[in-house]
């Protein structure tokens, strides 16, 4: 019987001993205390970097921005000038270019007073009516850009706001941008590494911090081309594309050993 107390007592006071190491025993008053054993963590040896994607694409769309502007003593006239000069750049857009009507979206519209300033009396008195129809326009066809422009501004359109190429692949070239960015993450990682001596073994974190993918904006500071189409010279518009810069910065932490 004494054989059978002993082997049923030494596991359980194993135990005990066990599960009072890790947790300790409870105070006097009821309240428990717990003792954590340090021995059991282990502190891993990271690397944080950061790393940096950028790629050159061409632009594949263009916002075209322009206005029929109108002048009369009345604002019932500005009006109806207007309307039959911006019916032209409909018939142009829809008929001569078969573009969608989602292509085109009117921008602005409005009817304002113009005013002289009398210096003599100080006075301003309005001298007429100034009607203003604008609209951005959606094209694809790049190289005639150009054309475009000189049919518009002959059909009756007689202010060009400026010009923006974009990309409508943005997502595609963020997802390369950030493979080059990885890369770069990488490539920082395995240099540090190995001037500490050490090796770089998996990602910890990853963390997208930016991505920028600006358009190119032509305004009208640098639209002289179109304006002297329009004033009747008969040089053709010529309006270059240009690249778009795509880019994407990431932070990294890497572990090694």
């Amino acid at each position: 019987m004494l054989w059978n107390r002993k082997w049923v007592l030494v596991p359980v006071l194993a135990l005990a001993v066990g599960v009072g190491t890790v947790f300790g025993a409870a105070s006097h008053n009821g309240n428990e205390v717990y003792a954590v054993d340090n021995s059991a963590i282990v502190q891993k040896s990271t690397i944080t970097v950061a790393g940096t994607g950028k790629l050159q694409v061409t632009p594949d769309v263009a916002y075209v921005n322009v206005s029929v502007e109108t002048h009369a003593t009345t604002a019932k006239d500005a009006q109806a000038q207007n309307a039959t000069q911006f019916a032209g750049l409909k018939k142009v857009l829809f008929t001569t270019y078969k573009m969608a009507e989602k292509d085109v979206k009117t921008t602005g519209f409005y009817v304002q007073p113009e005013y002289s300033y009398d210096q003599k009396t100080g006075e301003s008195k309005v001298k007429g009516y100034v009607a203003t129809h604008s609209v951005q326009i959606t094209t694809r066809n790049l190289d005639g850009i150009g054309q475009l422009l000189d049919a518009l501004s002959a059909s009756g359109v007689n202010r060009v706001e400026g010009v923006q190429f974009d990309t409508e692949k943005q997502d595609q070239y963020e997802l390369q941008a950030l493979d080059k960015a990885m890369a770069n993450a990488r490539a920082k990682a395995d240099t540090l590494a190995k001037a500490a001596g050490k090796q770089v073994k998996e990602v910890i974190s990853i963390s997208q911090n930016s991505v920028n993918a600006g358009p190119i904006y032509y305004g009208q500071g640098n639209m002289a081309a179109a304006d002297s189409a329009m004033s009747g010279s008969k040089a053709p518009t010529s309006i270059e594309t240009g690249t778009i810069n795509v880019s994407t910065d990431i932070t990294v932490v890497y572990e090694m050993q």
